[in-house]
């Protein structure tokens, strides 16, 4: 996957718009200095997620907005808009022209980048603790050199912070492996959190140690405790069958006294009734004793002859109702009282029954409720017995043998304390590391050889054909040639060279399908070497190797893009087959340069 960029375009308020159209193999922009060719290298930088905002020139006055379209090897069509004084950037799915009709996509513009350069899943080291995911700056670095950058004495892999980063990504697009298998560093906040930890432990293990008896050892603590744990085993064996003794007896108690309060209960209602019917029996003799003063006091009526009264002189038959006295009445009531009587014989024979069968009872629960008294005494005798032996069986205080063992317990959890602590001691020292963590060592020999002589062929087709070797410097992310470190020659060669190894990288990428975004730009690749300043270093004609490089340009078909920014001239043979995009710094003259005129009012 790659991008291929399209059109650069500057629009401004009532201004023309300023654009610059990108073949899509190789693209040119020739031209004096002045005339904003770095400008536009600045810009790529700025709308491809860069921070710099590209620097204030007086043909930019009333210009507002930048915008780059791109498109990607599916046919995508993308439109990138930037304010040119800072800001956020939105991305379009469409081309320039029909942006108005979008909405903008949500993301970054880096992230838009990096999953097109199909780097989205790889992970990179940040530092040797700290690994991410590769950014769009990552891929601005390699793809996107300025002038400075091309001369430069410093390397490549940027600034030493920048160090570790950089050359993990220039490893993904040179072998397309990551670093998601490289086992982290620590940090220094992870190293300080472990001695942080390390002193809590030997502080905890002088805590404990202080607590632990001094004059006894583990293995004297444990039998300690064993002995204990015996004798409470013996007490609470000794306990469990008294306690089934105790729990016997009190059974048996509980039934007898149970039996004991039933047969109460019944003594007393026998003996309730019976008194009852006595009382009954007595009622119905004192009946039997009235009827017979009754009949007695009949018969001495009888004997009596009747008298006229002694005051008065009035008969009785004046006086009273002769129906009671008359002869066959009292007859009459000797016979009803004769009936009443053996009635109530009758129901005192019955109730002589009753009488007698509640008396045989009253005897016979008399009787139980004396066996069983006798029986619950007994019982509570064998109770007070069984828990006064209880209290001369044990041969040692179970309060005491308790508290000992509870002490014991603790000693013992102590000791377990201290040897966790000891192991967590040696787990944590075992995770600080024993040396400093180098830098991984990335396999790249085979990719790393194909870049040389990518490079070399490059570089012999630019004019320089007398090279002998040329082999990449993995570790450094630069290249050798003929023995000699790139940084080493002057800036005119260092800047050829460097060019080289860059187009060099992306053609070996997307020739391999290894992450890359597919373009590279070069700012002034050649006009250092041509310098005068610079005619110590020159092995090969300058105008040899312009030549040849634009010839180079010009027959460049890819894979990927090639963008060049370059003050030096150009013939008119290649230019016809280029179509270089040229800048002439005179308003009346062509194009005087990014913007359509100088604007210096």
């Amino acid at each position: 996957m790659a991008i291929v960029l399209t059109k650069l375009v500057s629009k401004g308020m009532n201004q023309p718009d300023a654009d610059i159209d990108f073949r899509r193999s190789a693209t040119l922009v020739r031209g004096p200095s002045d005339t904003g060719k770095s400008y536009i290298r600045d810009c790529l930088w700025y709308l491809l997620g860069g921070d710099k905002i590209p620097k204030e020139i007086p043909q930019s006055k009333g210009y507002d907005s930048l915008y780059l379209e791109l498109n990607t090897a599916e046919g995508d069509v993308y439109t990138i808009r930037r304010s040119i004084f800072g800001g956020g950037a939105e991305v379009y799915p469409s081309g320039i022209q029909d942006i108005i009709n979008e909405e903008p996509l949500l993301g970054e513009i880096g992230q838009l980048l990096v999953g097109l350069s199909g780097a989205k899943d790889k992970l990179i080291l940040r530092t040797l603790s700290k690994r991410g995911p590769v950014t769009g700056g990552d891929l601005r670095h390699w793809c996107l050199l300025s002038q400075p950058t091309m001369i430069s004495e410093e390397s490549t892999t940027g600034t030493p912070t920048e160090k570790t980063q950089r050359k993990a990504a220039f490893y993904v697009f040179l072998t397309g492996q990551d670093d998601a298998s490289f086992v982290l560093a620590q940090t220094k906040d992870e190293k300080i959190k472990l001695s942080t930890l390390i002193e809590a432990i030997e502080r905890d293990l002088e805590r404990v140690n202080f607590h632990l008896p001094k004059t006894d050892n583990r293995s004297e603590v444990q039998n300690a405790l064993l002995k204990v744990d015996s004798t409470l085993d013996v007490l609470s064996k000794q306990q469990f069958e008294r306690s089934l003794k105790l729990r016997t007896i009190r059974n048996s108690f509980n039934e007898i006294f149970s039996s004991l309060k039933n047969a109460e209960s019944k003594l007393s209602q026998s003996m309730l009734m019976a008194s009852r019917f006595t009382l009954l029996d007595e009622k119905y003799s004192n009946d039997l004793s009235r009827l017979r003063a009754i009949g007695d006091g009949i018969a001495v009526f009888e004997t009596i002859s009747s008298q006229p009264c002694l005051l008065c002189g009035t008969s009785v038959e004046e006086q009273v109702d002769m129906a009671i006295i008359a002869s066959g009445t009292a007859s009459k009531q000797r016979i009803a009282m004769e009936a009443e009587a053996k009635k109530i014989d009758s129901l005192r024979n019955g109730l002589k029954v009753s009488l007698d069968r509640e008396n045989t009872l009253i005897l016979e629960f008399t009787k139980e409720v004396e066996e069983l008294e006798v029986e619950f005494s007994k019982v509570s005798k064998q109770e007070k017995t069984e828990l006064f032996n209880s209290k001369s069986e044990f041969s040692a205080d179970p309060k005491e043998l308790a508290e000992a063992r509870t002490e014991y317990v603790a000693q013992i959890k102590l000791f377990e304390e201290i040897d966790r602590l000891k192991a967590e001691h040696e787990r944590v020292k075992g995770l600080l590391p024993a040396k400093k963590v180098k830098s991984p060592k990335r396999h790249a020999d085979v990719d790393a050889v194909r870049i040389g002589e990518i490079t070399k062929e490059l570089l012999n087709s630019w004019g320089f054909n007398a090279l002998k070797t040329v082999e990449l410097i993995a570790e450094e992310c630069d290249i050798s040639i003929d023995g000699r470190p790139r940084l080493t020659y002057g800036a005119g060669k260092r800047a050829i060279f460097l060019s080289a190894m860059t187009v060099a990288l992306m053609q070996h990428a997307m020739e391999q399908n290894y992450p890359h975004m597919g373009v590279v730009v070069l700012d002034s690749p050649i006009k250092s070497y041509s310098d005068p300043v610079n005619l110590s270093d020159i092995t090969v004609s300058p105008v040899i190797v312009r030549d040849s490089f634009y010839h180079w340009l010009a027959n460049w078909s890819g894979p990927g893009q090639v963008i060049v920014l370059e003050n030096e001239p150009i013939k008119d043979d290649i230019a016809t087959r280029l179509f270089p995009i040229e800048f002439t710094g005179i308003e009346t003259e062509g194009r005087v340069g990014f913007y359509p005129y100088m604007n210096e009012k």
